[in-house]
């Protein structure tokens, strides 16, 4: 695993390659909550079929549902807080504000990755009749099945049914019934939204690293003013064909491990050179991808569950080190 793992990606200062990608690309200011970022396979919005090539210019508005059958969706909450719908599965748009962002899964999966949340931001899932809150930056699972369920991959929730309550931690699930109760779950069963939430956290970090980078060379933000006073937000990178997450001056890092820079300190990023994949035109292509020095992730490995990805990321935890 080290062999392969050091053969497939180099580790290097940001500071060292931020030239790289620093060239100017097209920015579009500024997504809002339910900007669709990513489809893979067949989307609808309200039975209608929506266009992966339409991605920079479609948003759910409140009412609007989103479904899919054979393939999966990415959607863009605040800043820094992506959901991912699965295969054959729907979830509703019931309000798109900043402040107050609430969606509804009627069938099917759905996951949140909560890398950038805010004190101001209301994150709230609604379940069958249950209301799940994002509490803190984490990865959250739901499922409308019968029973349907919801479950803290790392993070908080607060889970309410009816004069029910509970608060749901790491490495815990509810099902969504008169008994809410915290149960464990398991971490080894095969999961493939998972898996493409992980594919989509390292390529979103790719294309935020680009973006930042961009931000700098330019010597100007996204809204004009001079380099050091950087806005936060969602920015469209051309060369991604995606949004990009800009944190302001600040840094965050996804559960998965990627790192998200802005401006002012993506030259300190430490960056794994490696193949994204998730995209168009970067598809398969070495790009380099910030990620968390302290606890990186398997960057270039596709894991197929919770369990498997630890594994995988103490692994590179051990190259990273060695890497120096």
């Amino acid at each position: 695993m080290q062999r392969v793992w050091l053969g497939a990606v180099r580790i290097l200062s940001g500071a060292l390659i931020a030239a790289m990608y620093a060239t100017p690309q097209t920015y579009t200011v500024s997504a809002r909550p339910g900007a669709v970022n990513y489809i893979e396979g067949t989307a609808y919005i309200d039975g209608t079929v929506v266009s992966a090539k339409a991605a920079k210019t479609t948003f759910l508005s409140a009412s609007d549902s989103l479904s899919t059958d054979a393939g999966k969706v990415e959607v863009l909450l605040t800043p820094g807080v992506f959901l991912r719908v699965g295969e054959n599965s729907e979830v509703r748009m019931i309000s798109a504000s900043l402040t107050n962002t609430r969606v509804e899964l009627n069938r099917g999966e759905a996951m949140i990755e909560a890398a950038g949340l805010l004190k101001d931001n209301n994150i709230e899932v609604i379940n069958h009749g249950a209301s799940i809150t994002i509490e803190k930056n984490g990865l959250y699972r739901f499922r409308a099945d019968n029973p349907p369920t919801a479950a803290v991959l790392e993070g908080k929730a607060d889970v309410r049914l009816g004069d029910r309550k509970l608060s749901l931690g790491k490495d815990r699930q509810t099902e969504l019934s008169e008994s809410l109760k915290a149960e464990k779950f398991d971490p080894k069963q095969p999961d493939e939204l998972y898996a493409w939430s992980n594919v989509r956290s390292q390529y979103s970090a790719a294309a935020s690293y680009s973006a930042a980078n961009s931000a700098i060379a330019s010597s100007f933000d996204a809204w004009g003013g001079y380099a050091g006073s950087y806005t936060p937000g969602w920015f469209w990178n051309s060369g991604f064909n995606s949004w990009a997450w800009l944190p302001g001056n600040g840094a965050f890092y996804s559960p998965f491990g990627y790192g998200f820079y802005g401006p002012g300190l993506v030259g300190y990023a430490p960056v794994v050179v490696a193949p994204v994949r998730g995209g168009s035109y970067w598809n398969g292509r070495n790009v380099p991808v910030p990620v968390n020095g302290n606890n990186p992730p398997a960057v270039g490995f596709r894991v197929n569950s919770p369990w498997a990805n630890h594994v995988a990321r103490q692994q590179a935890a051990r190259s990273f080190s060695q890497s120096g």
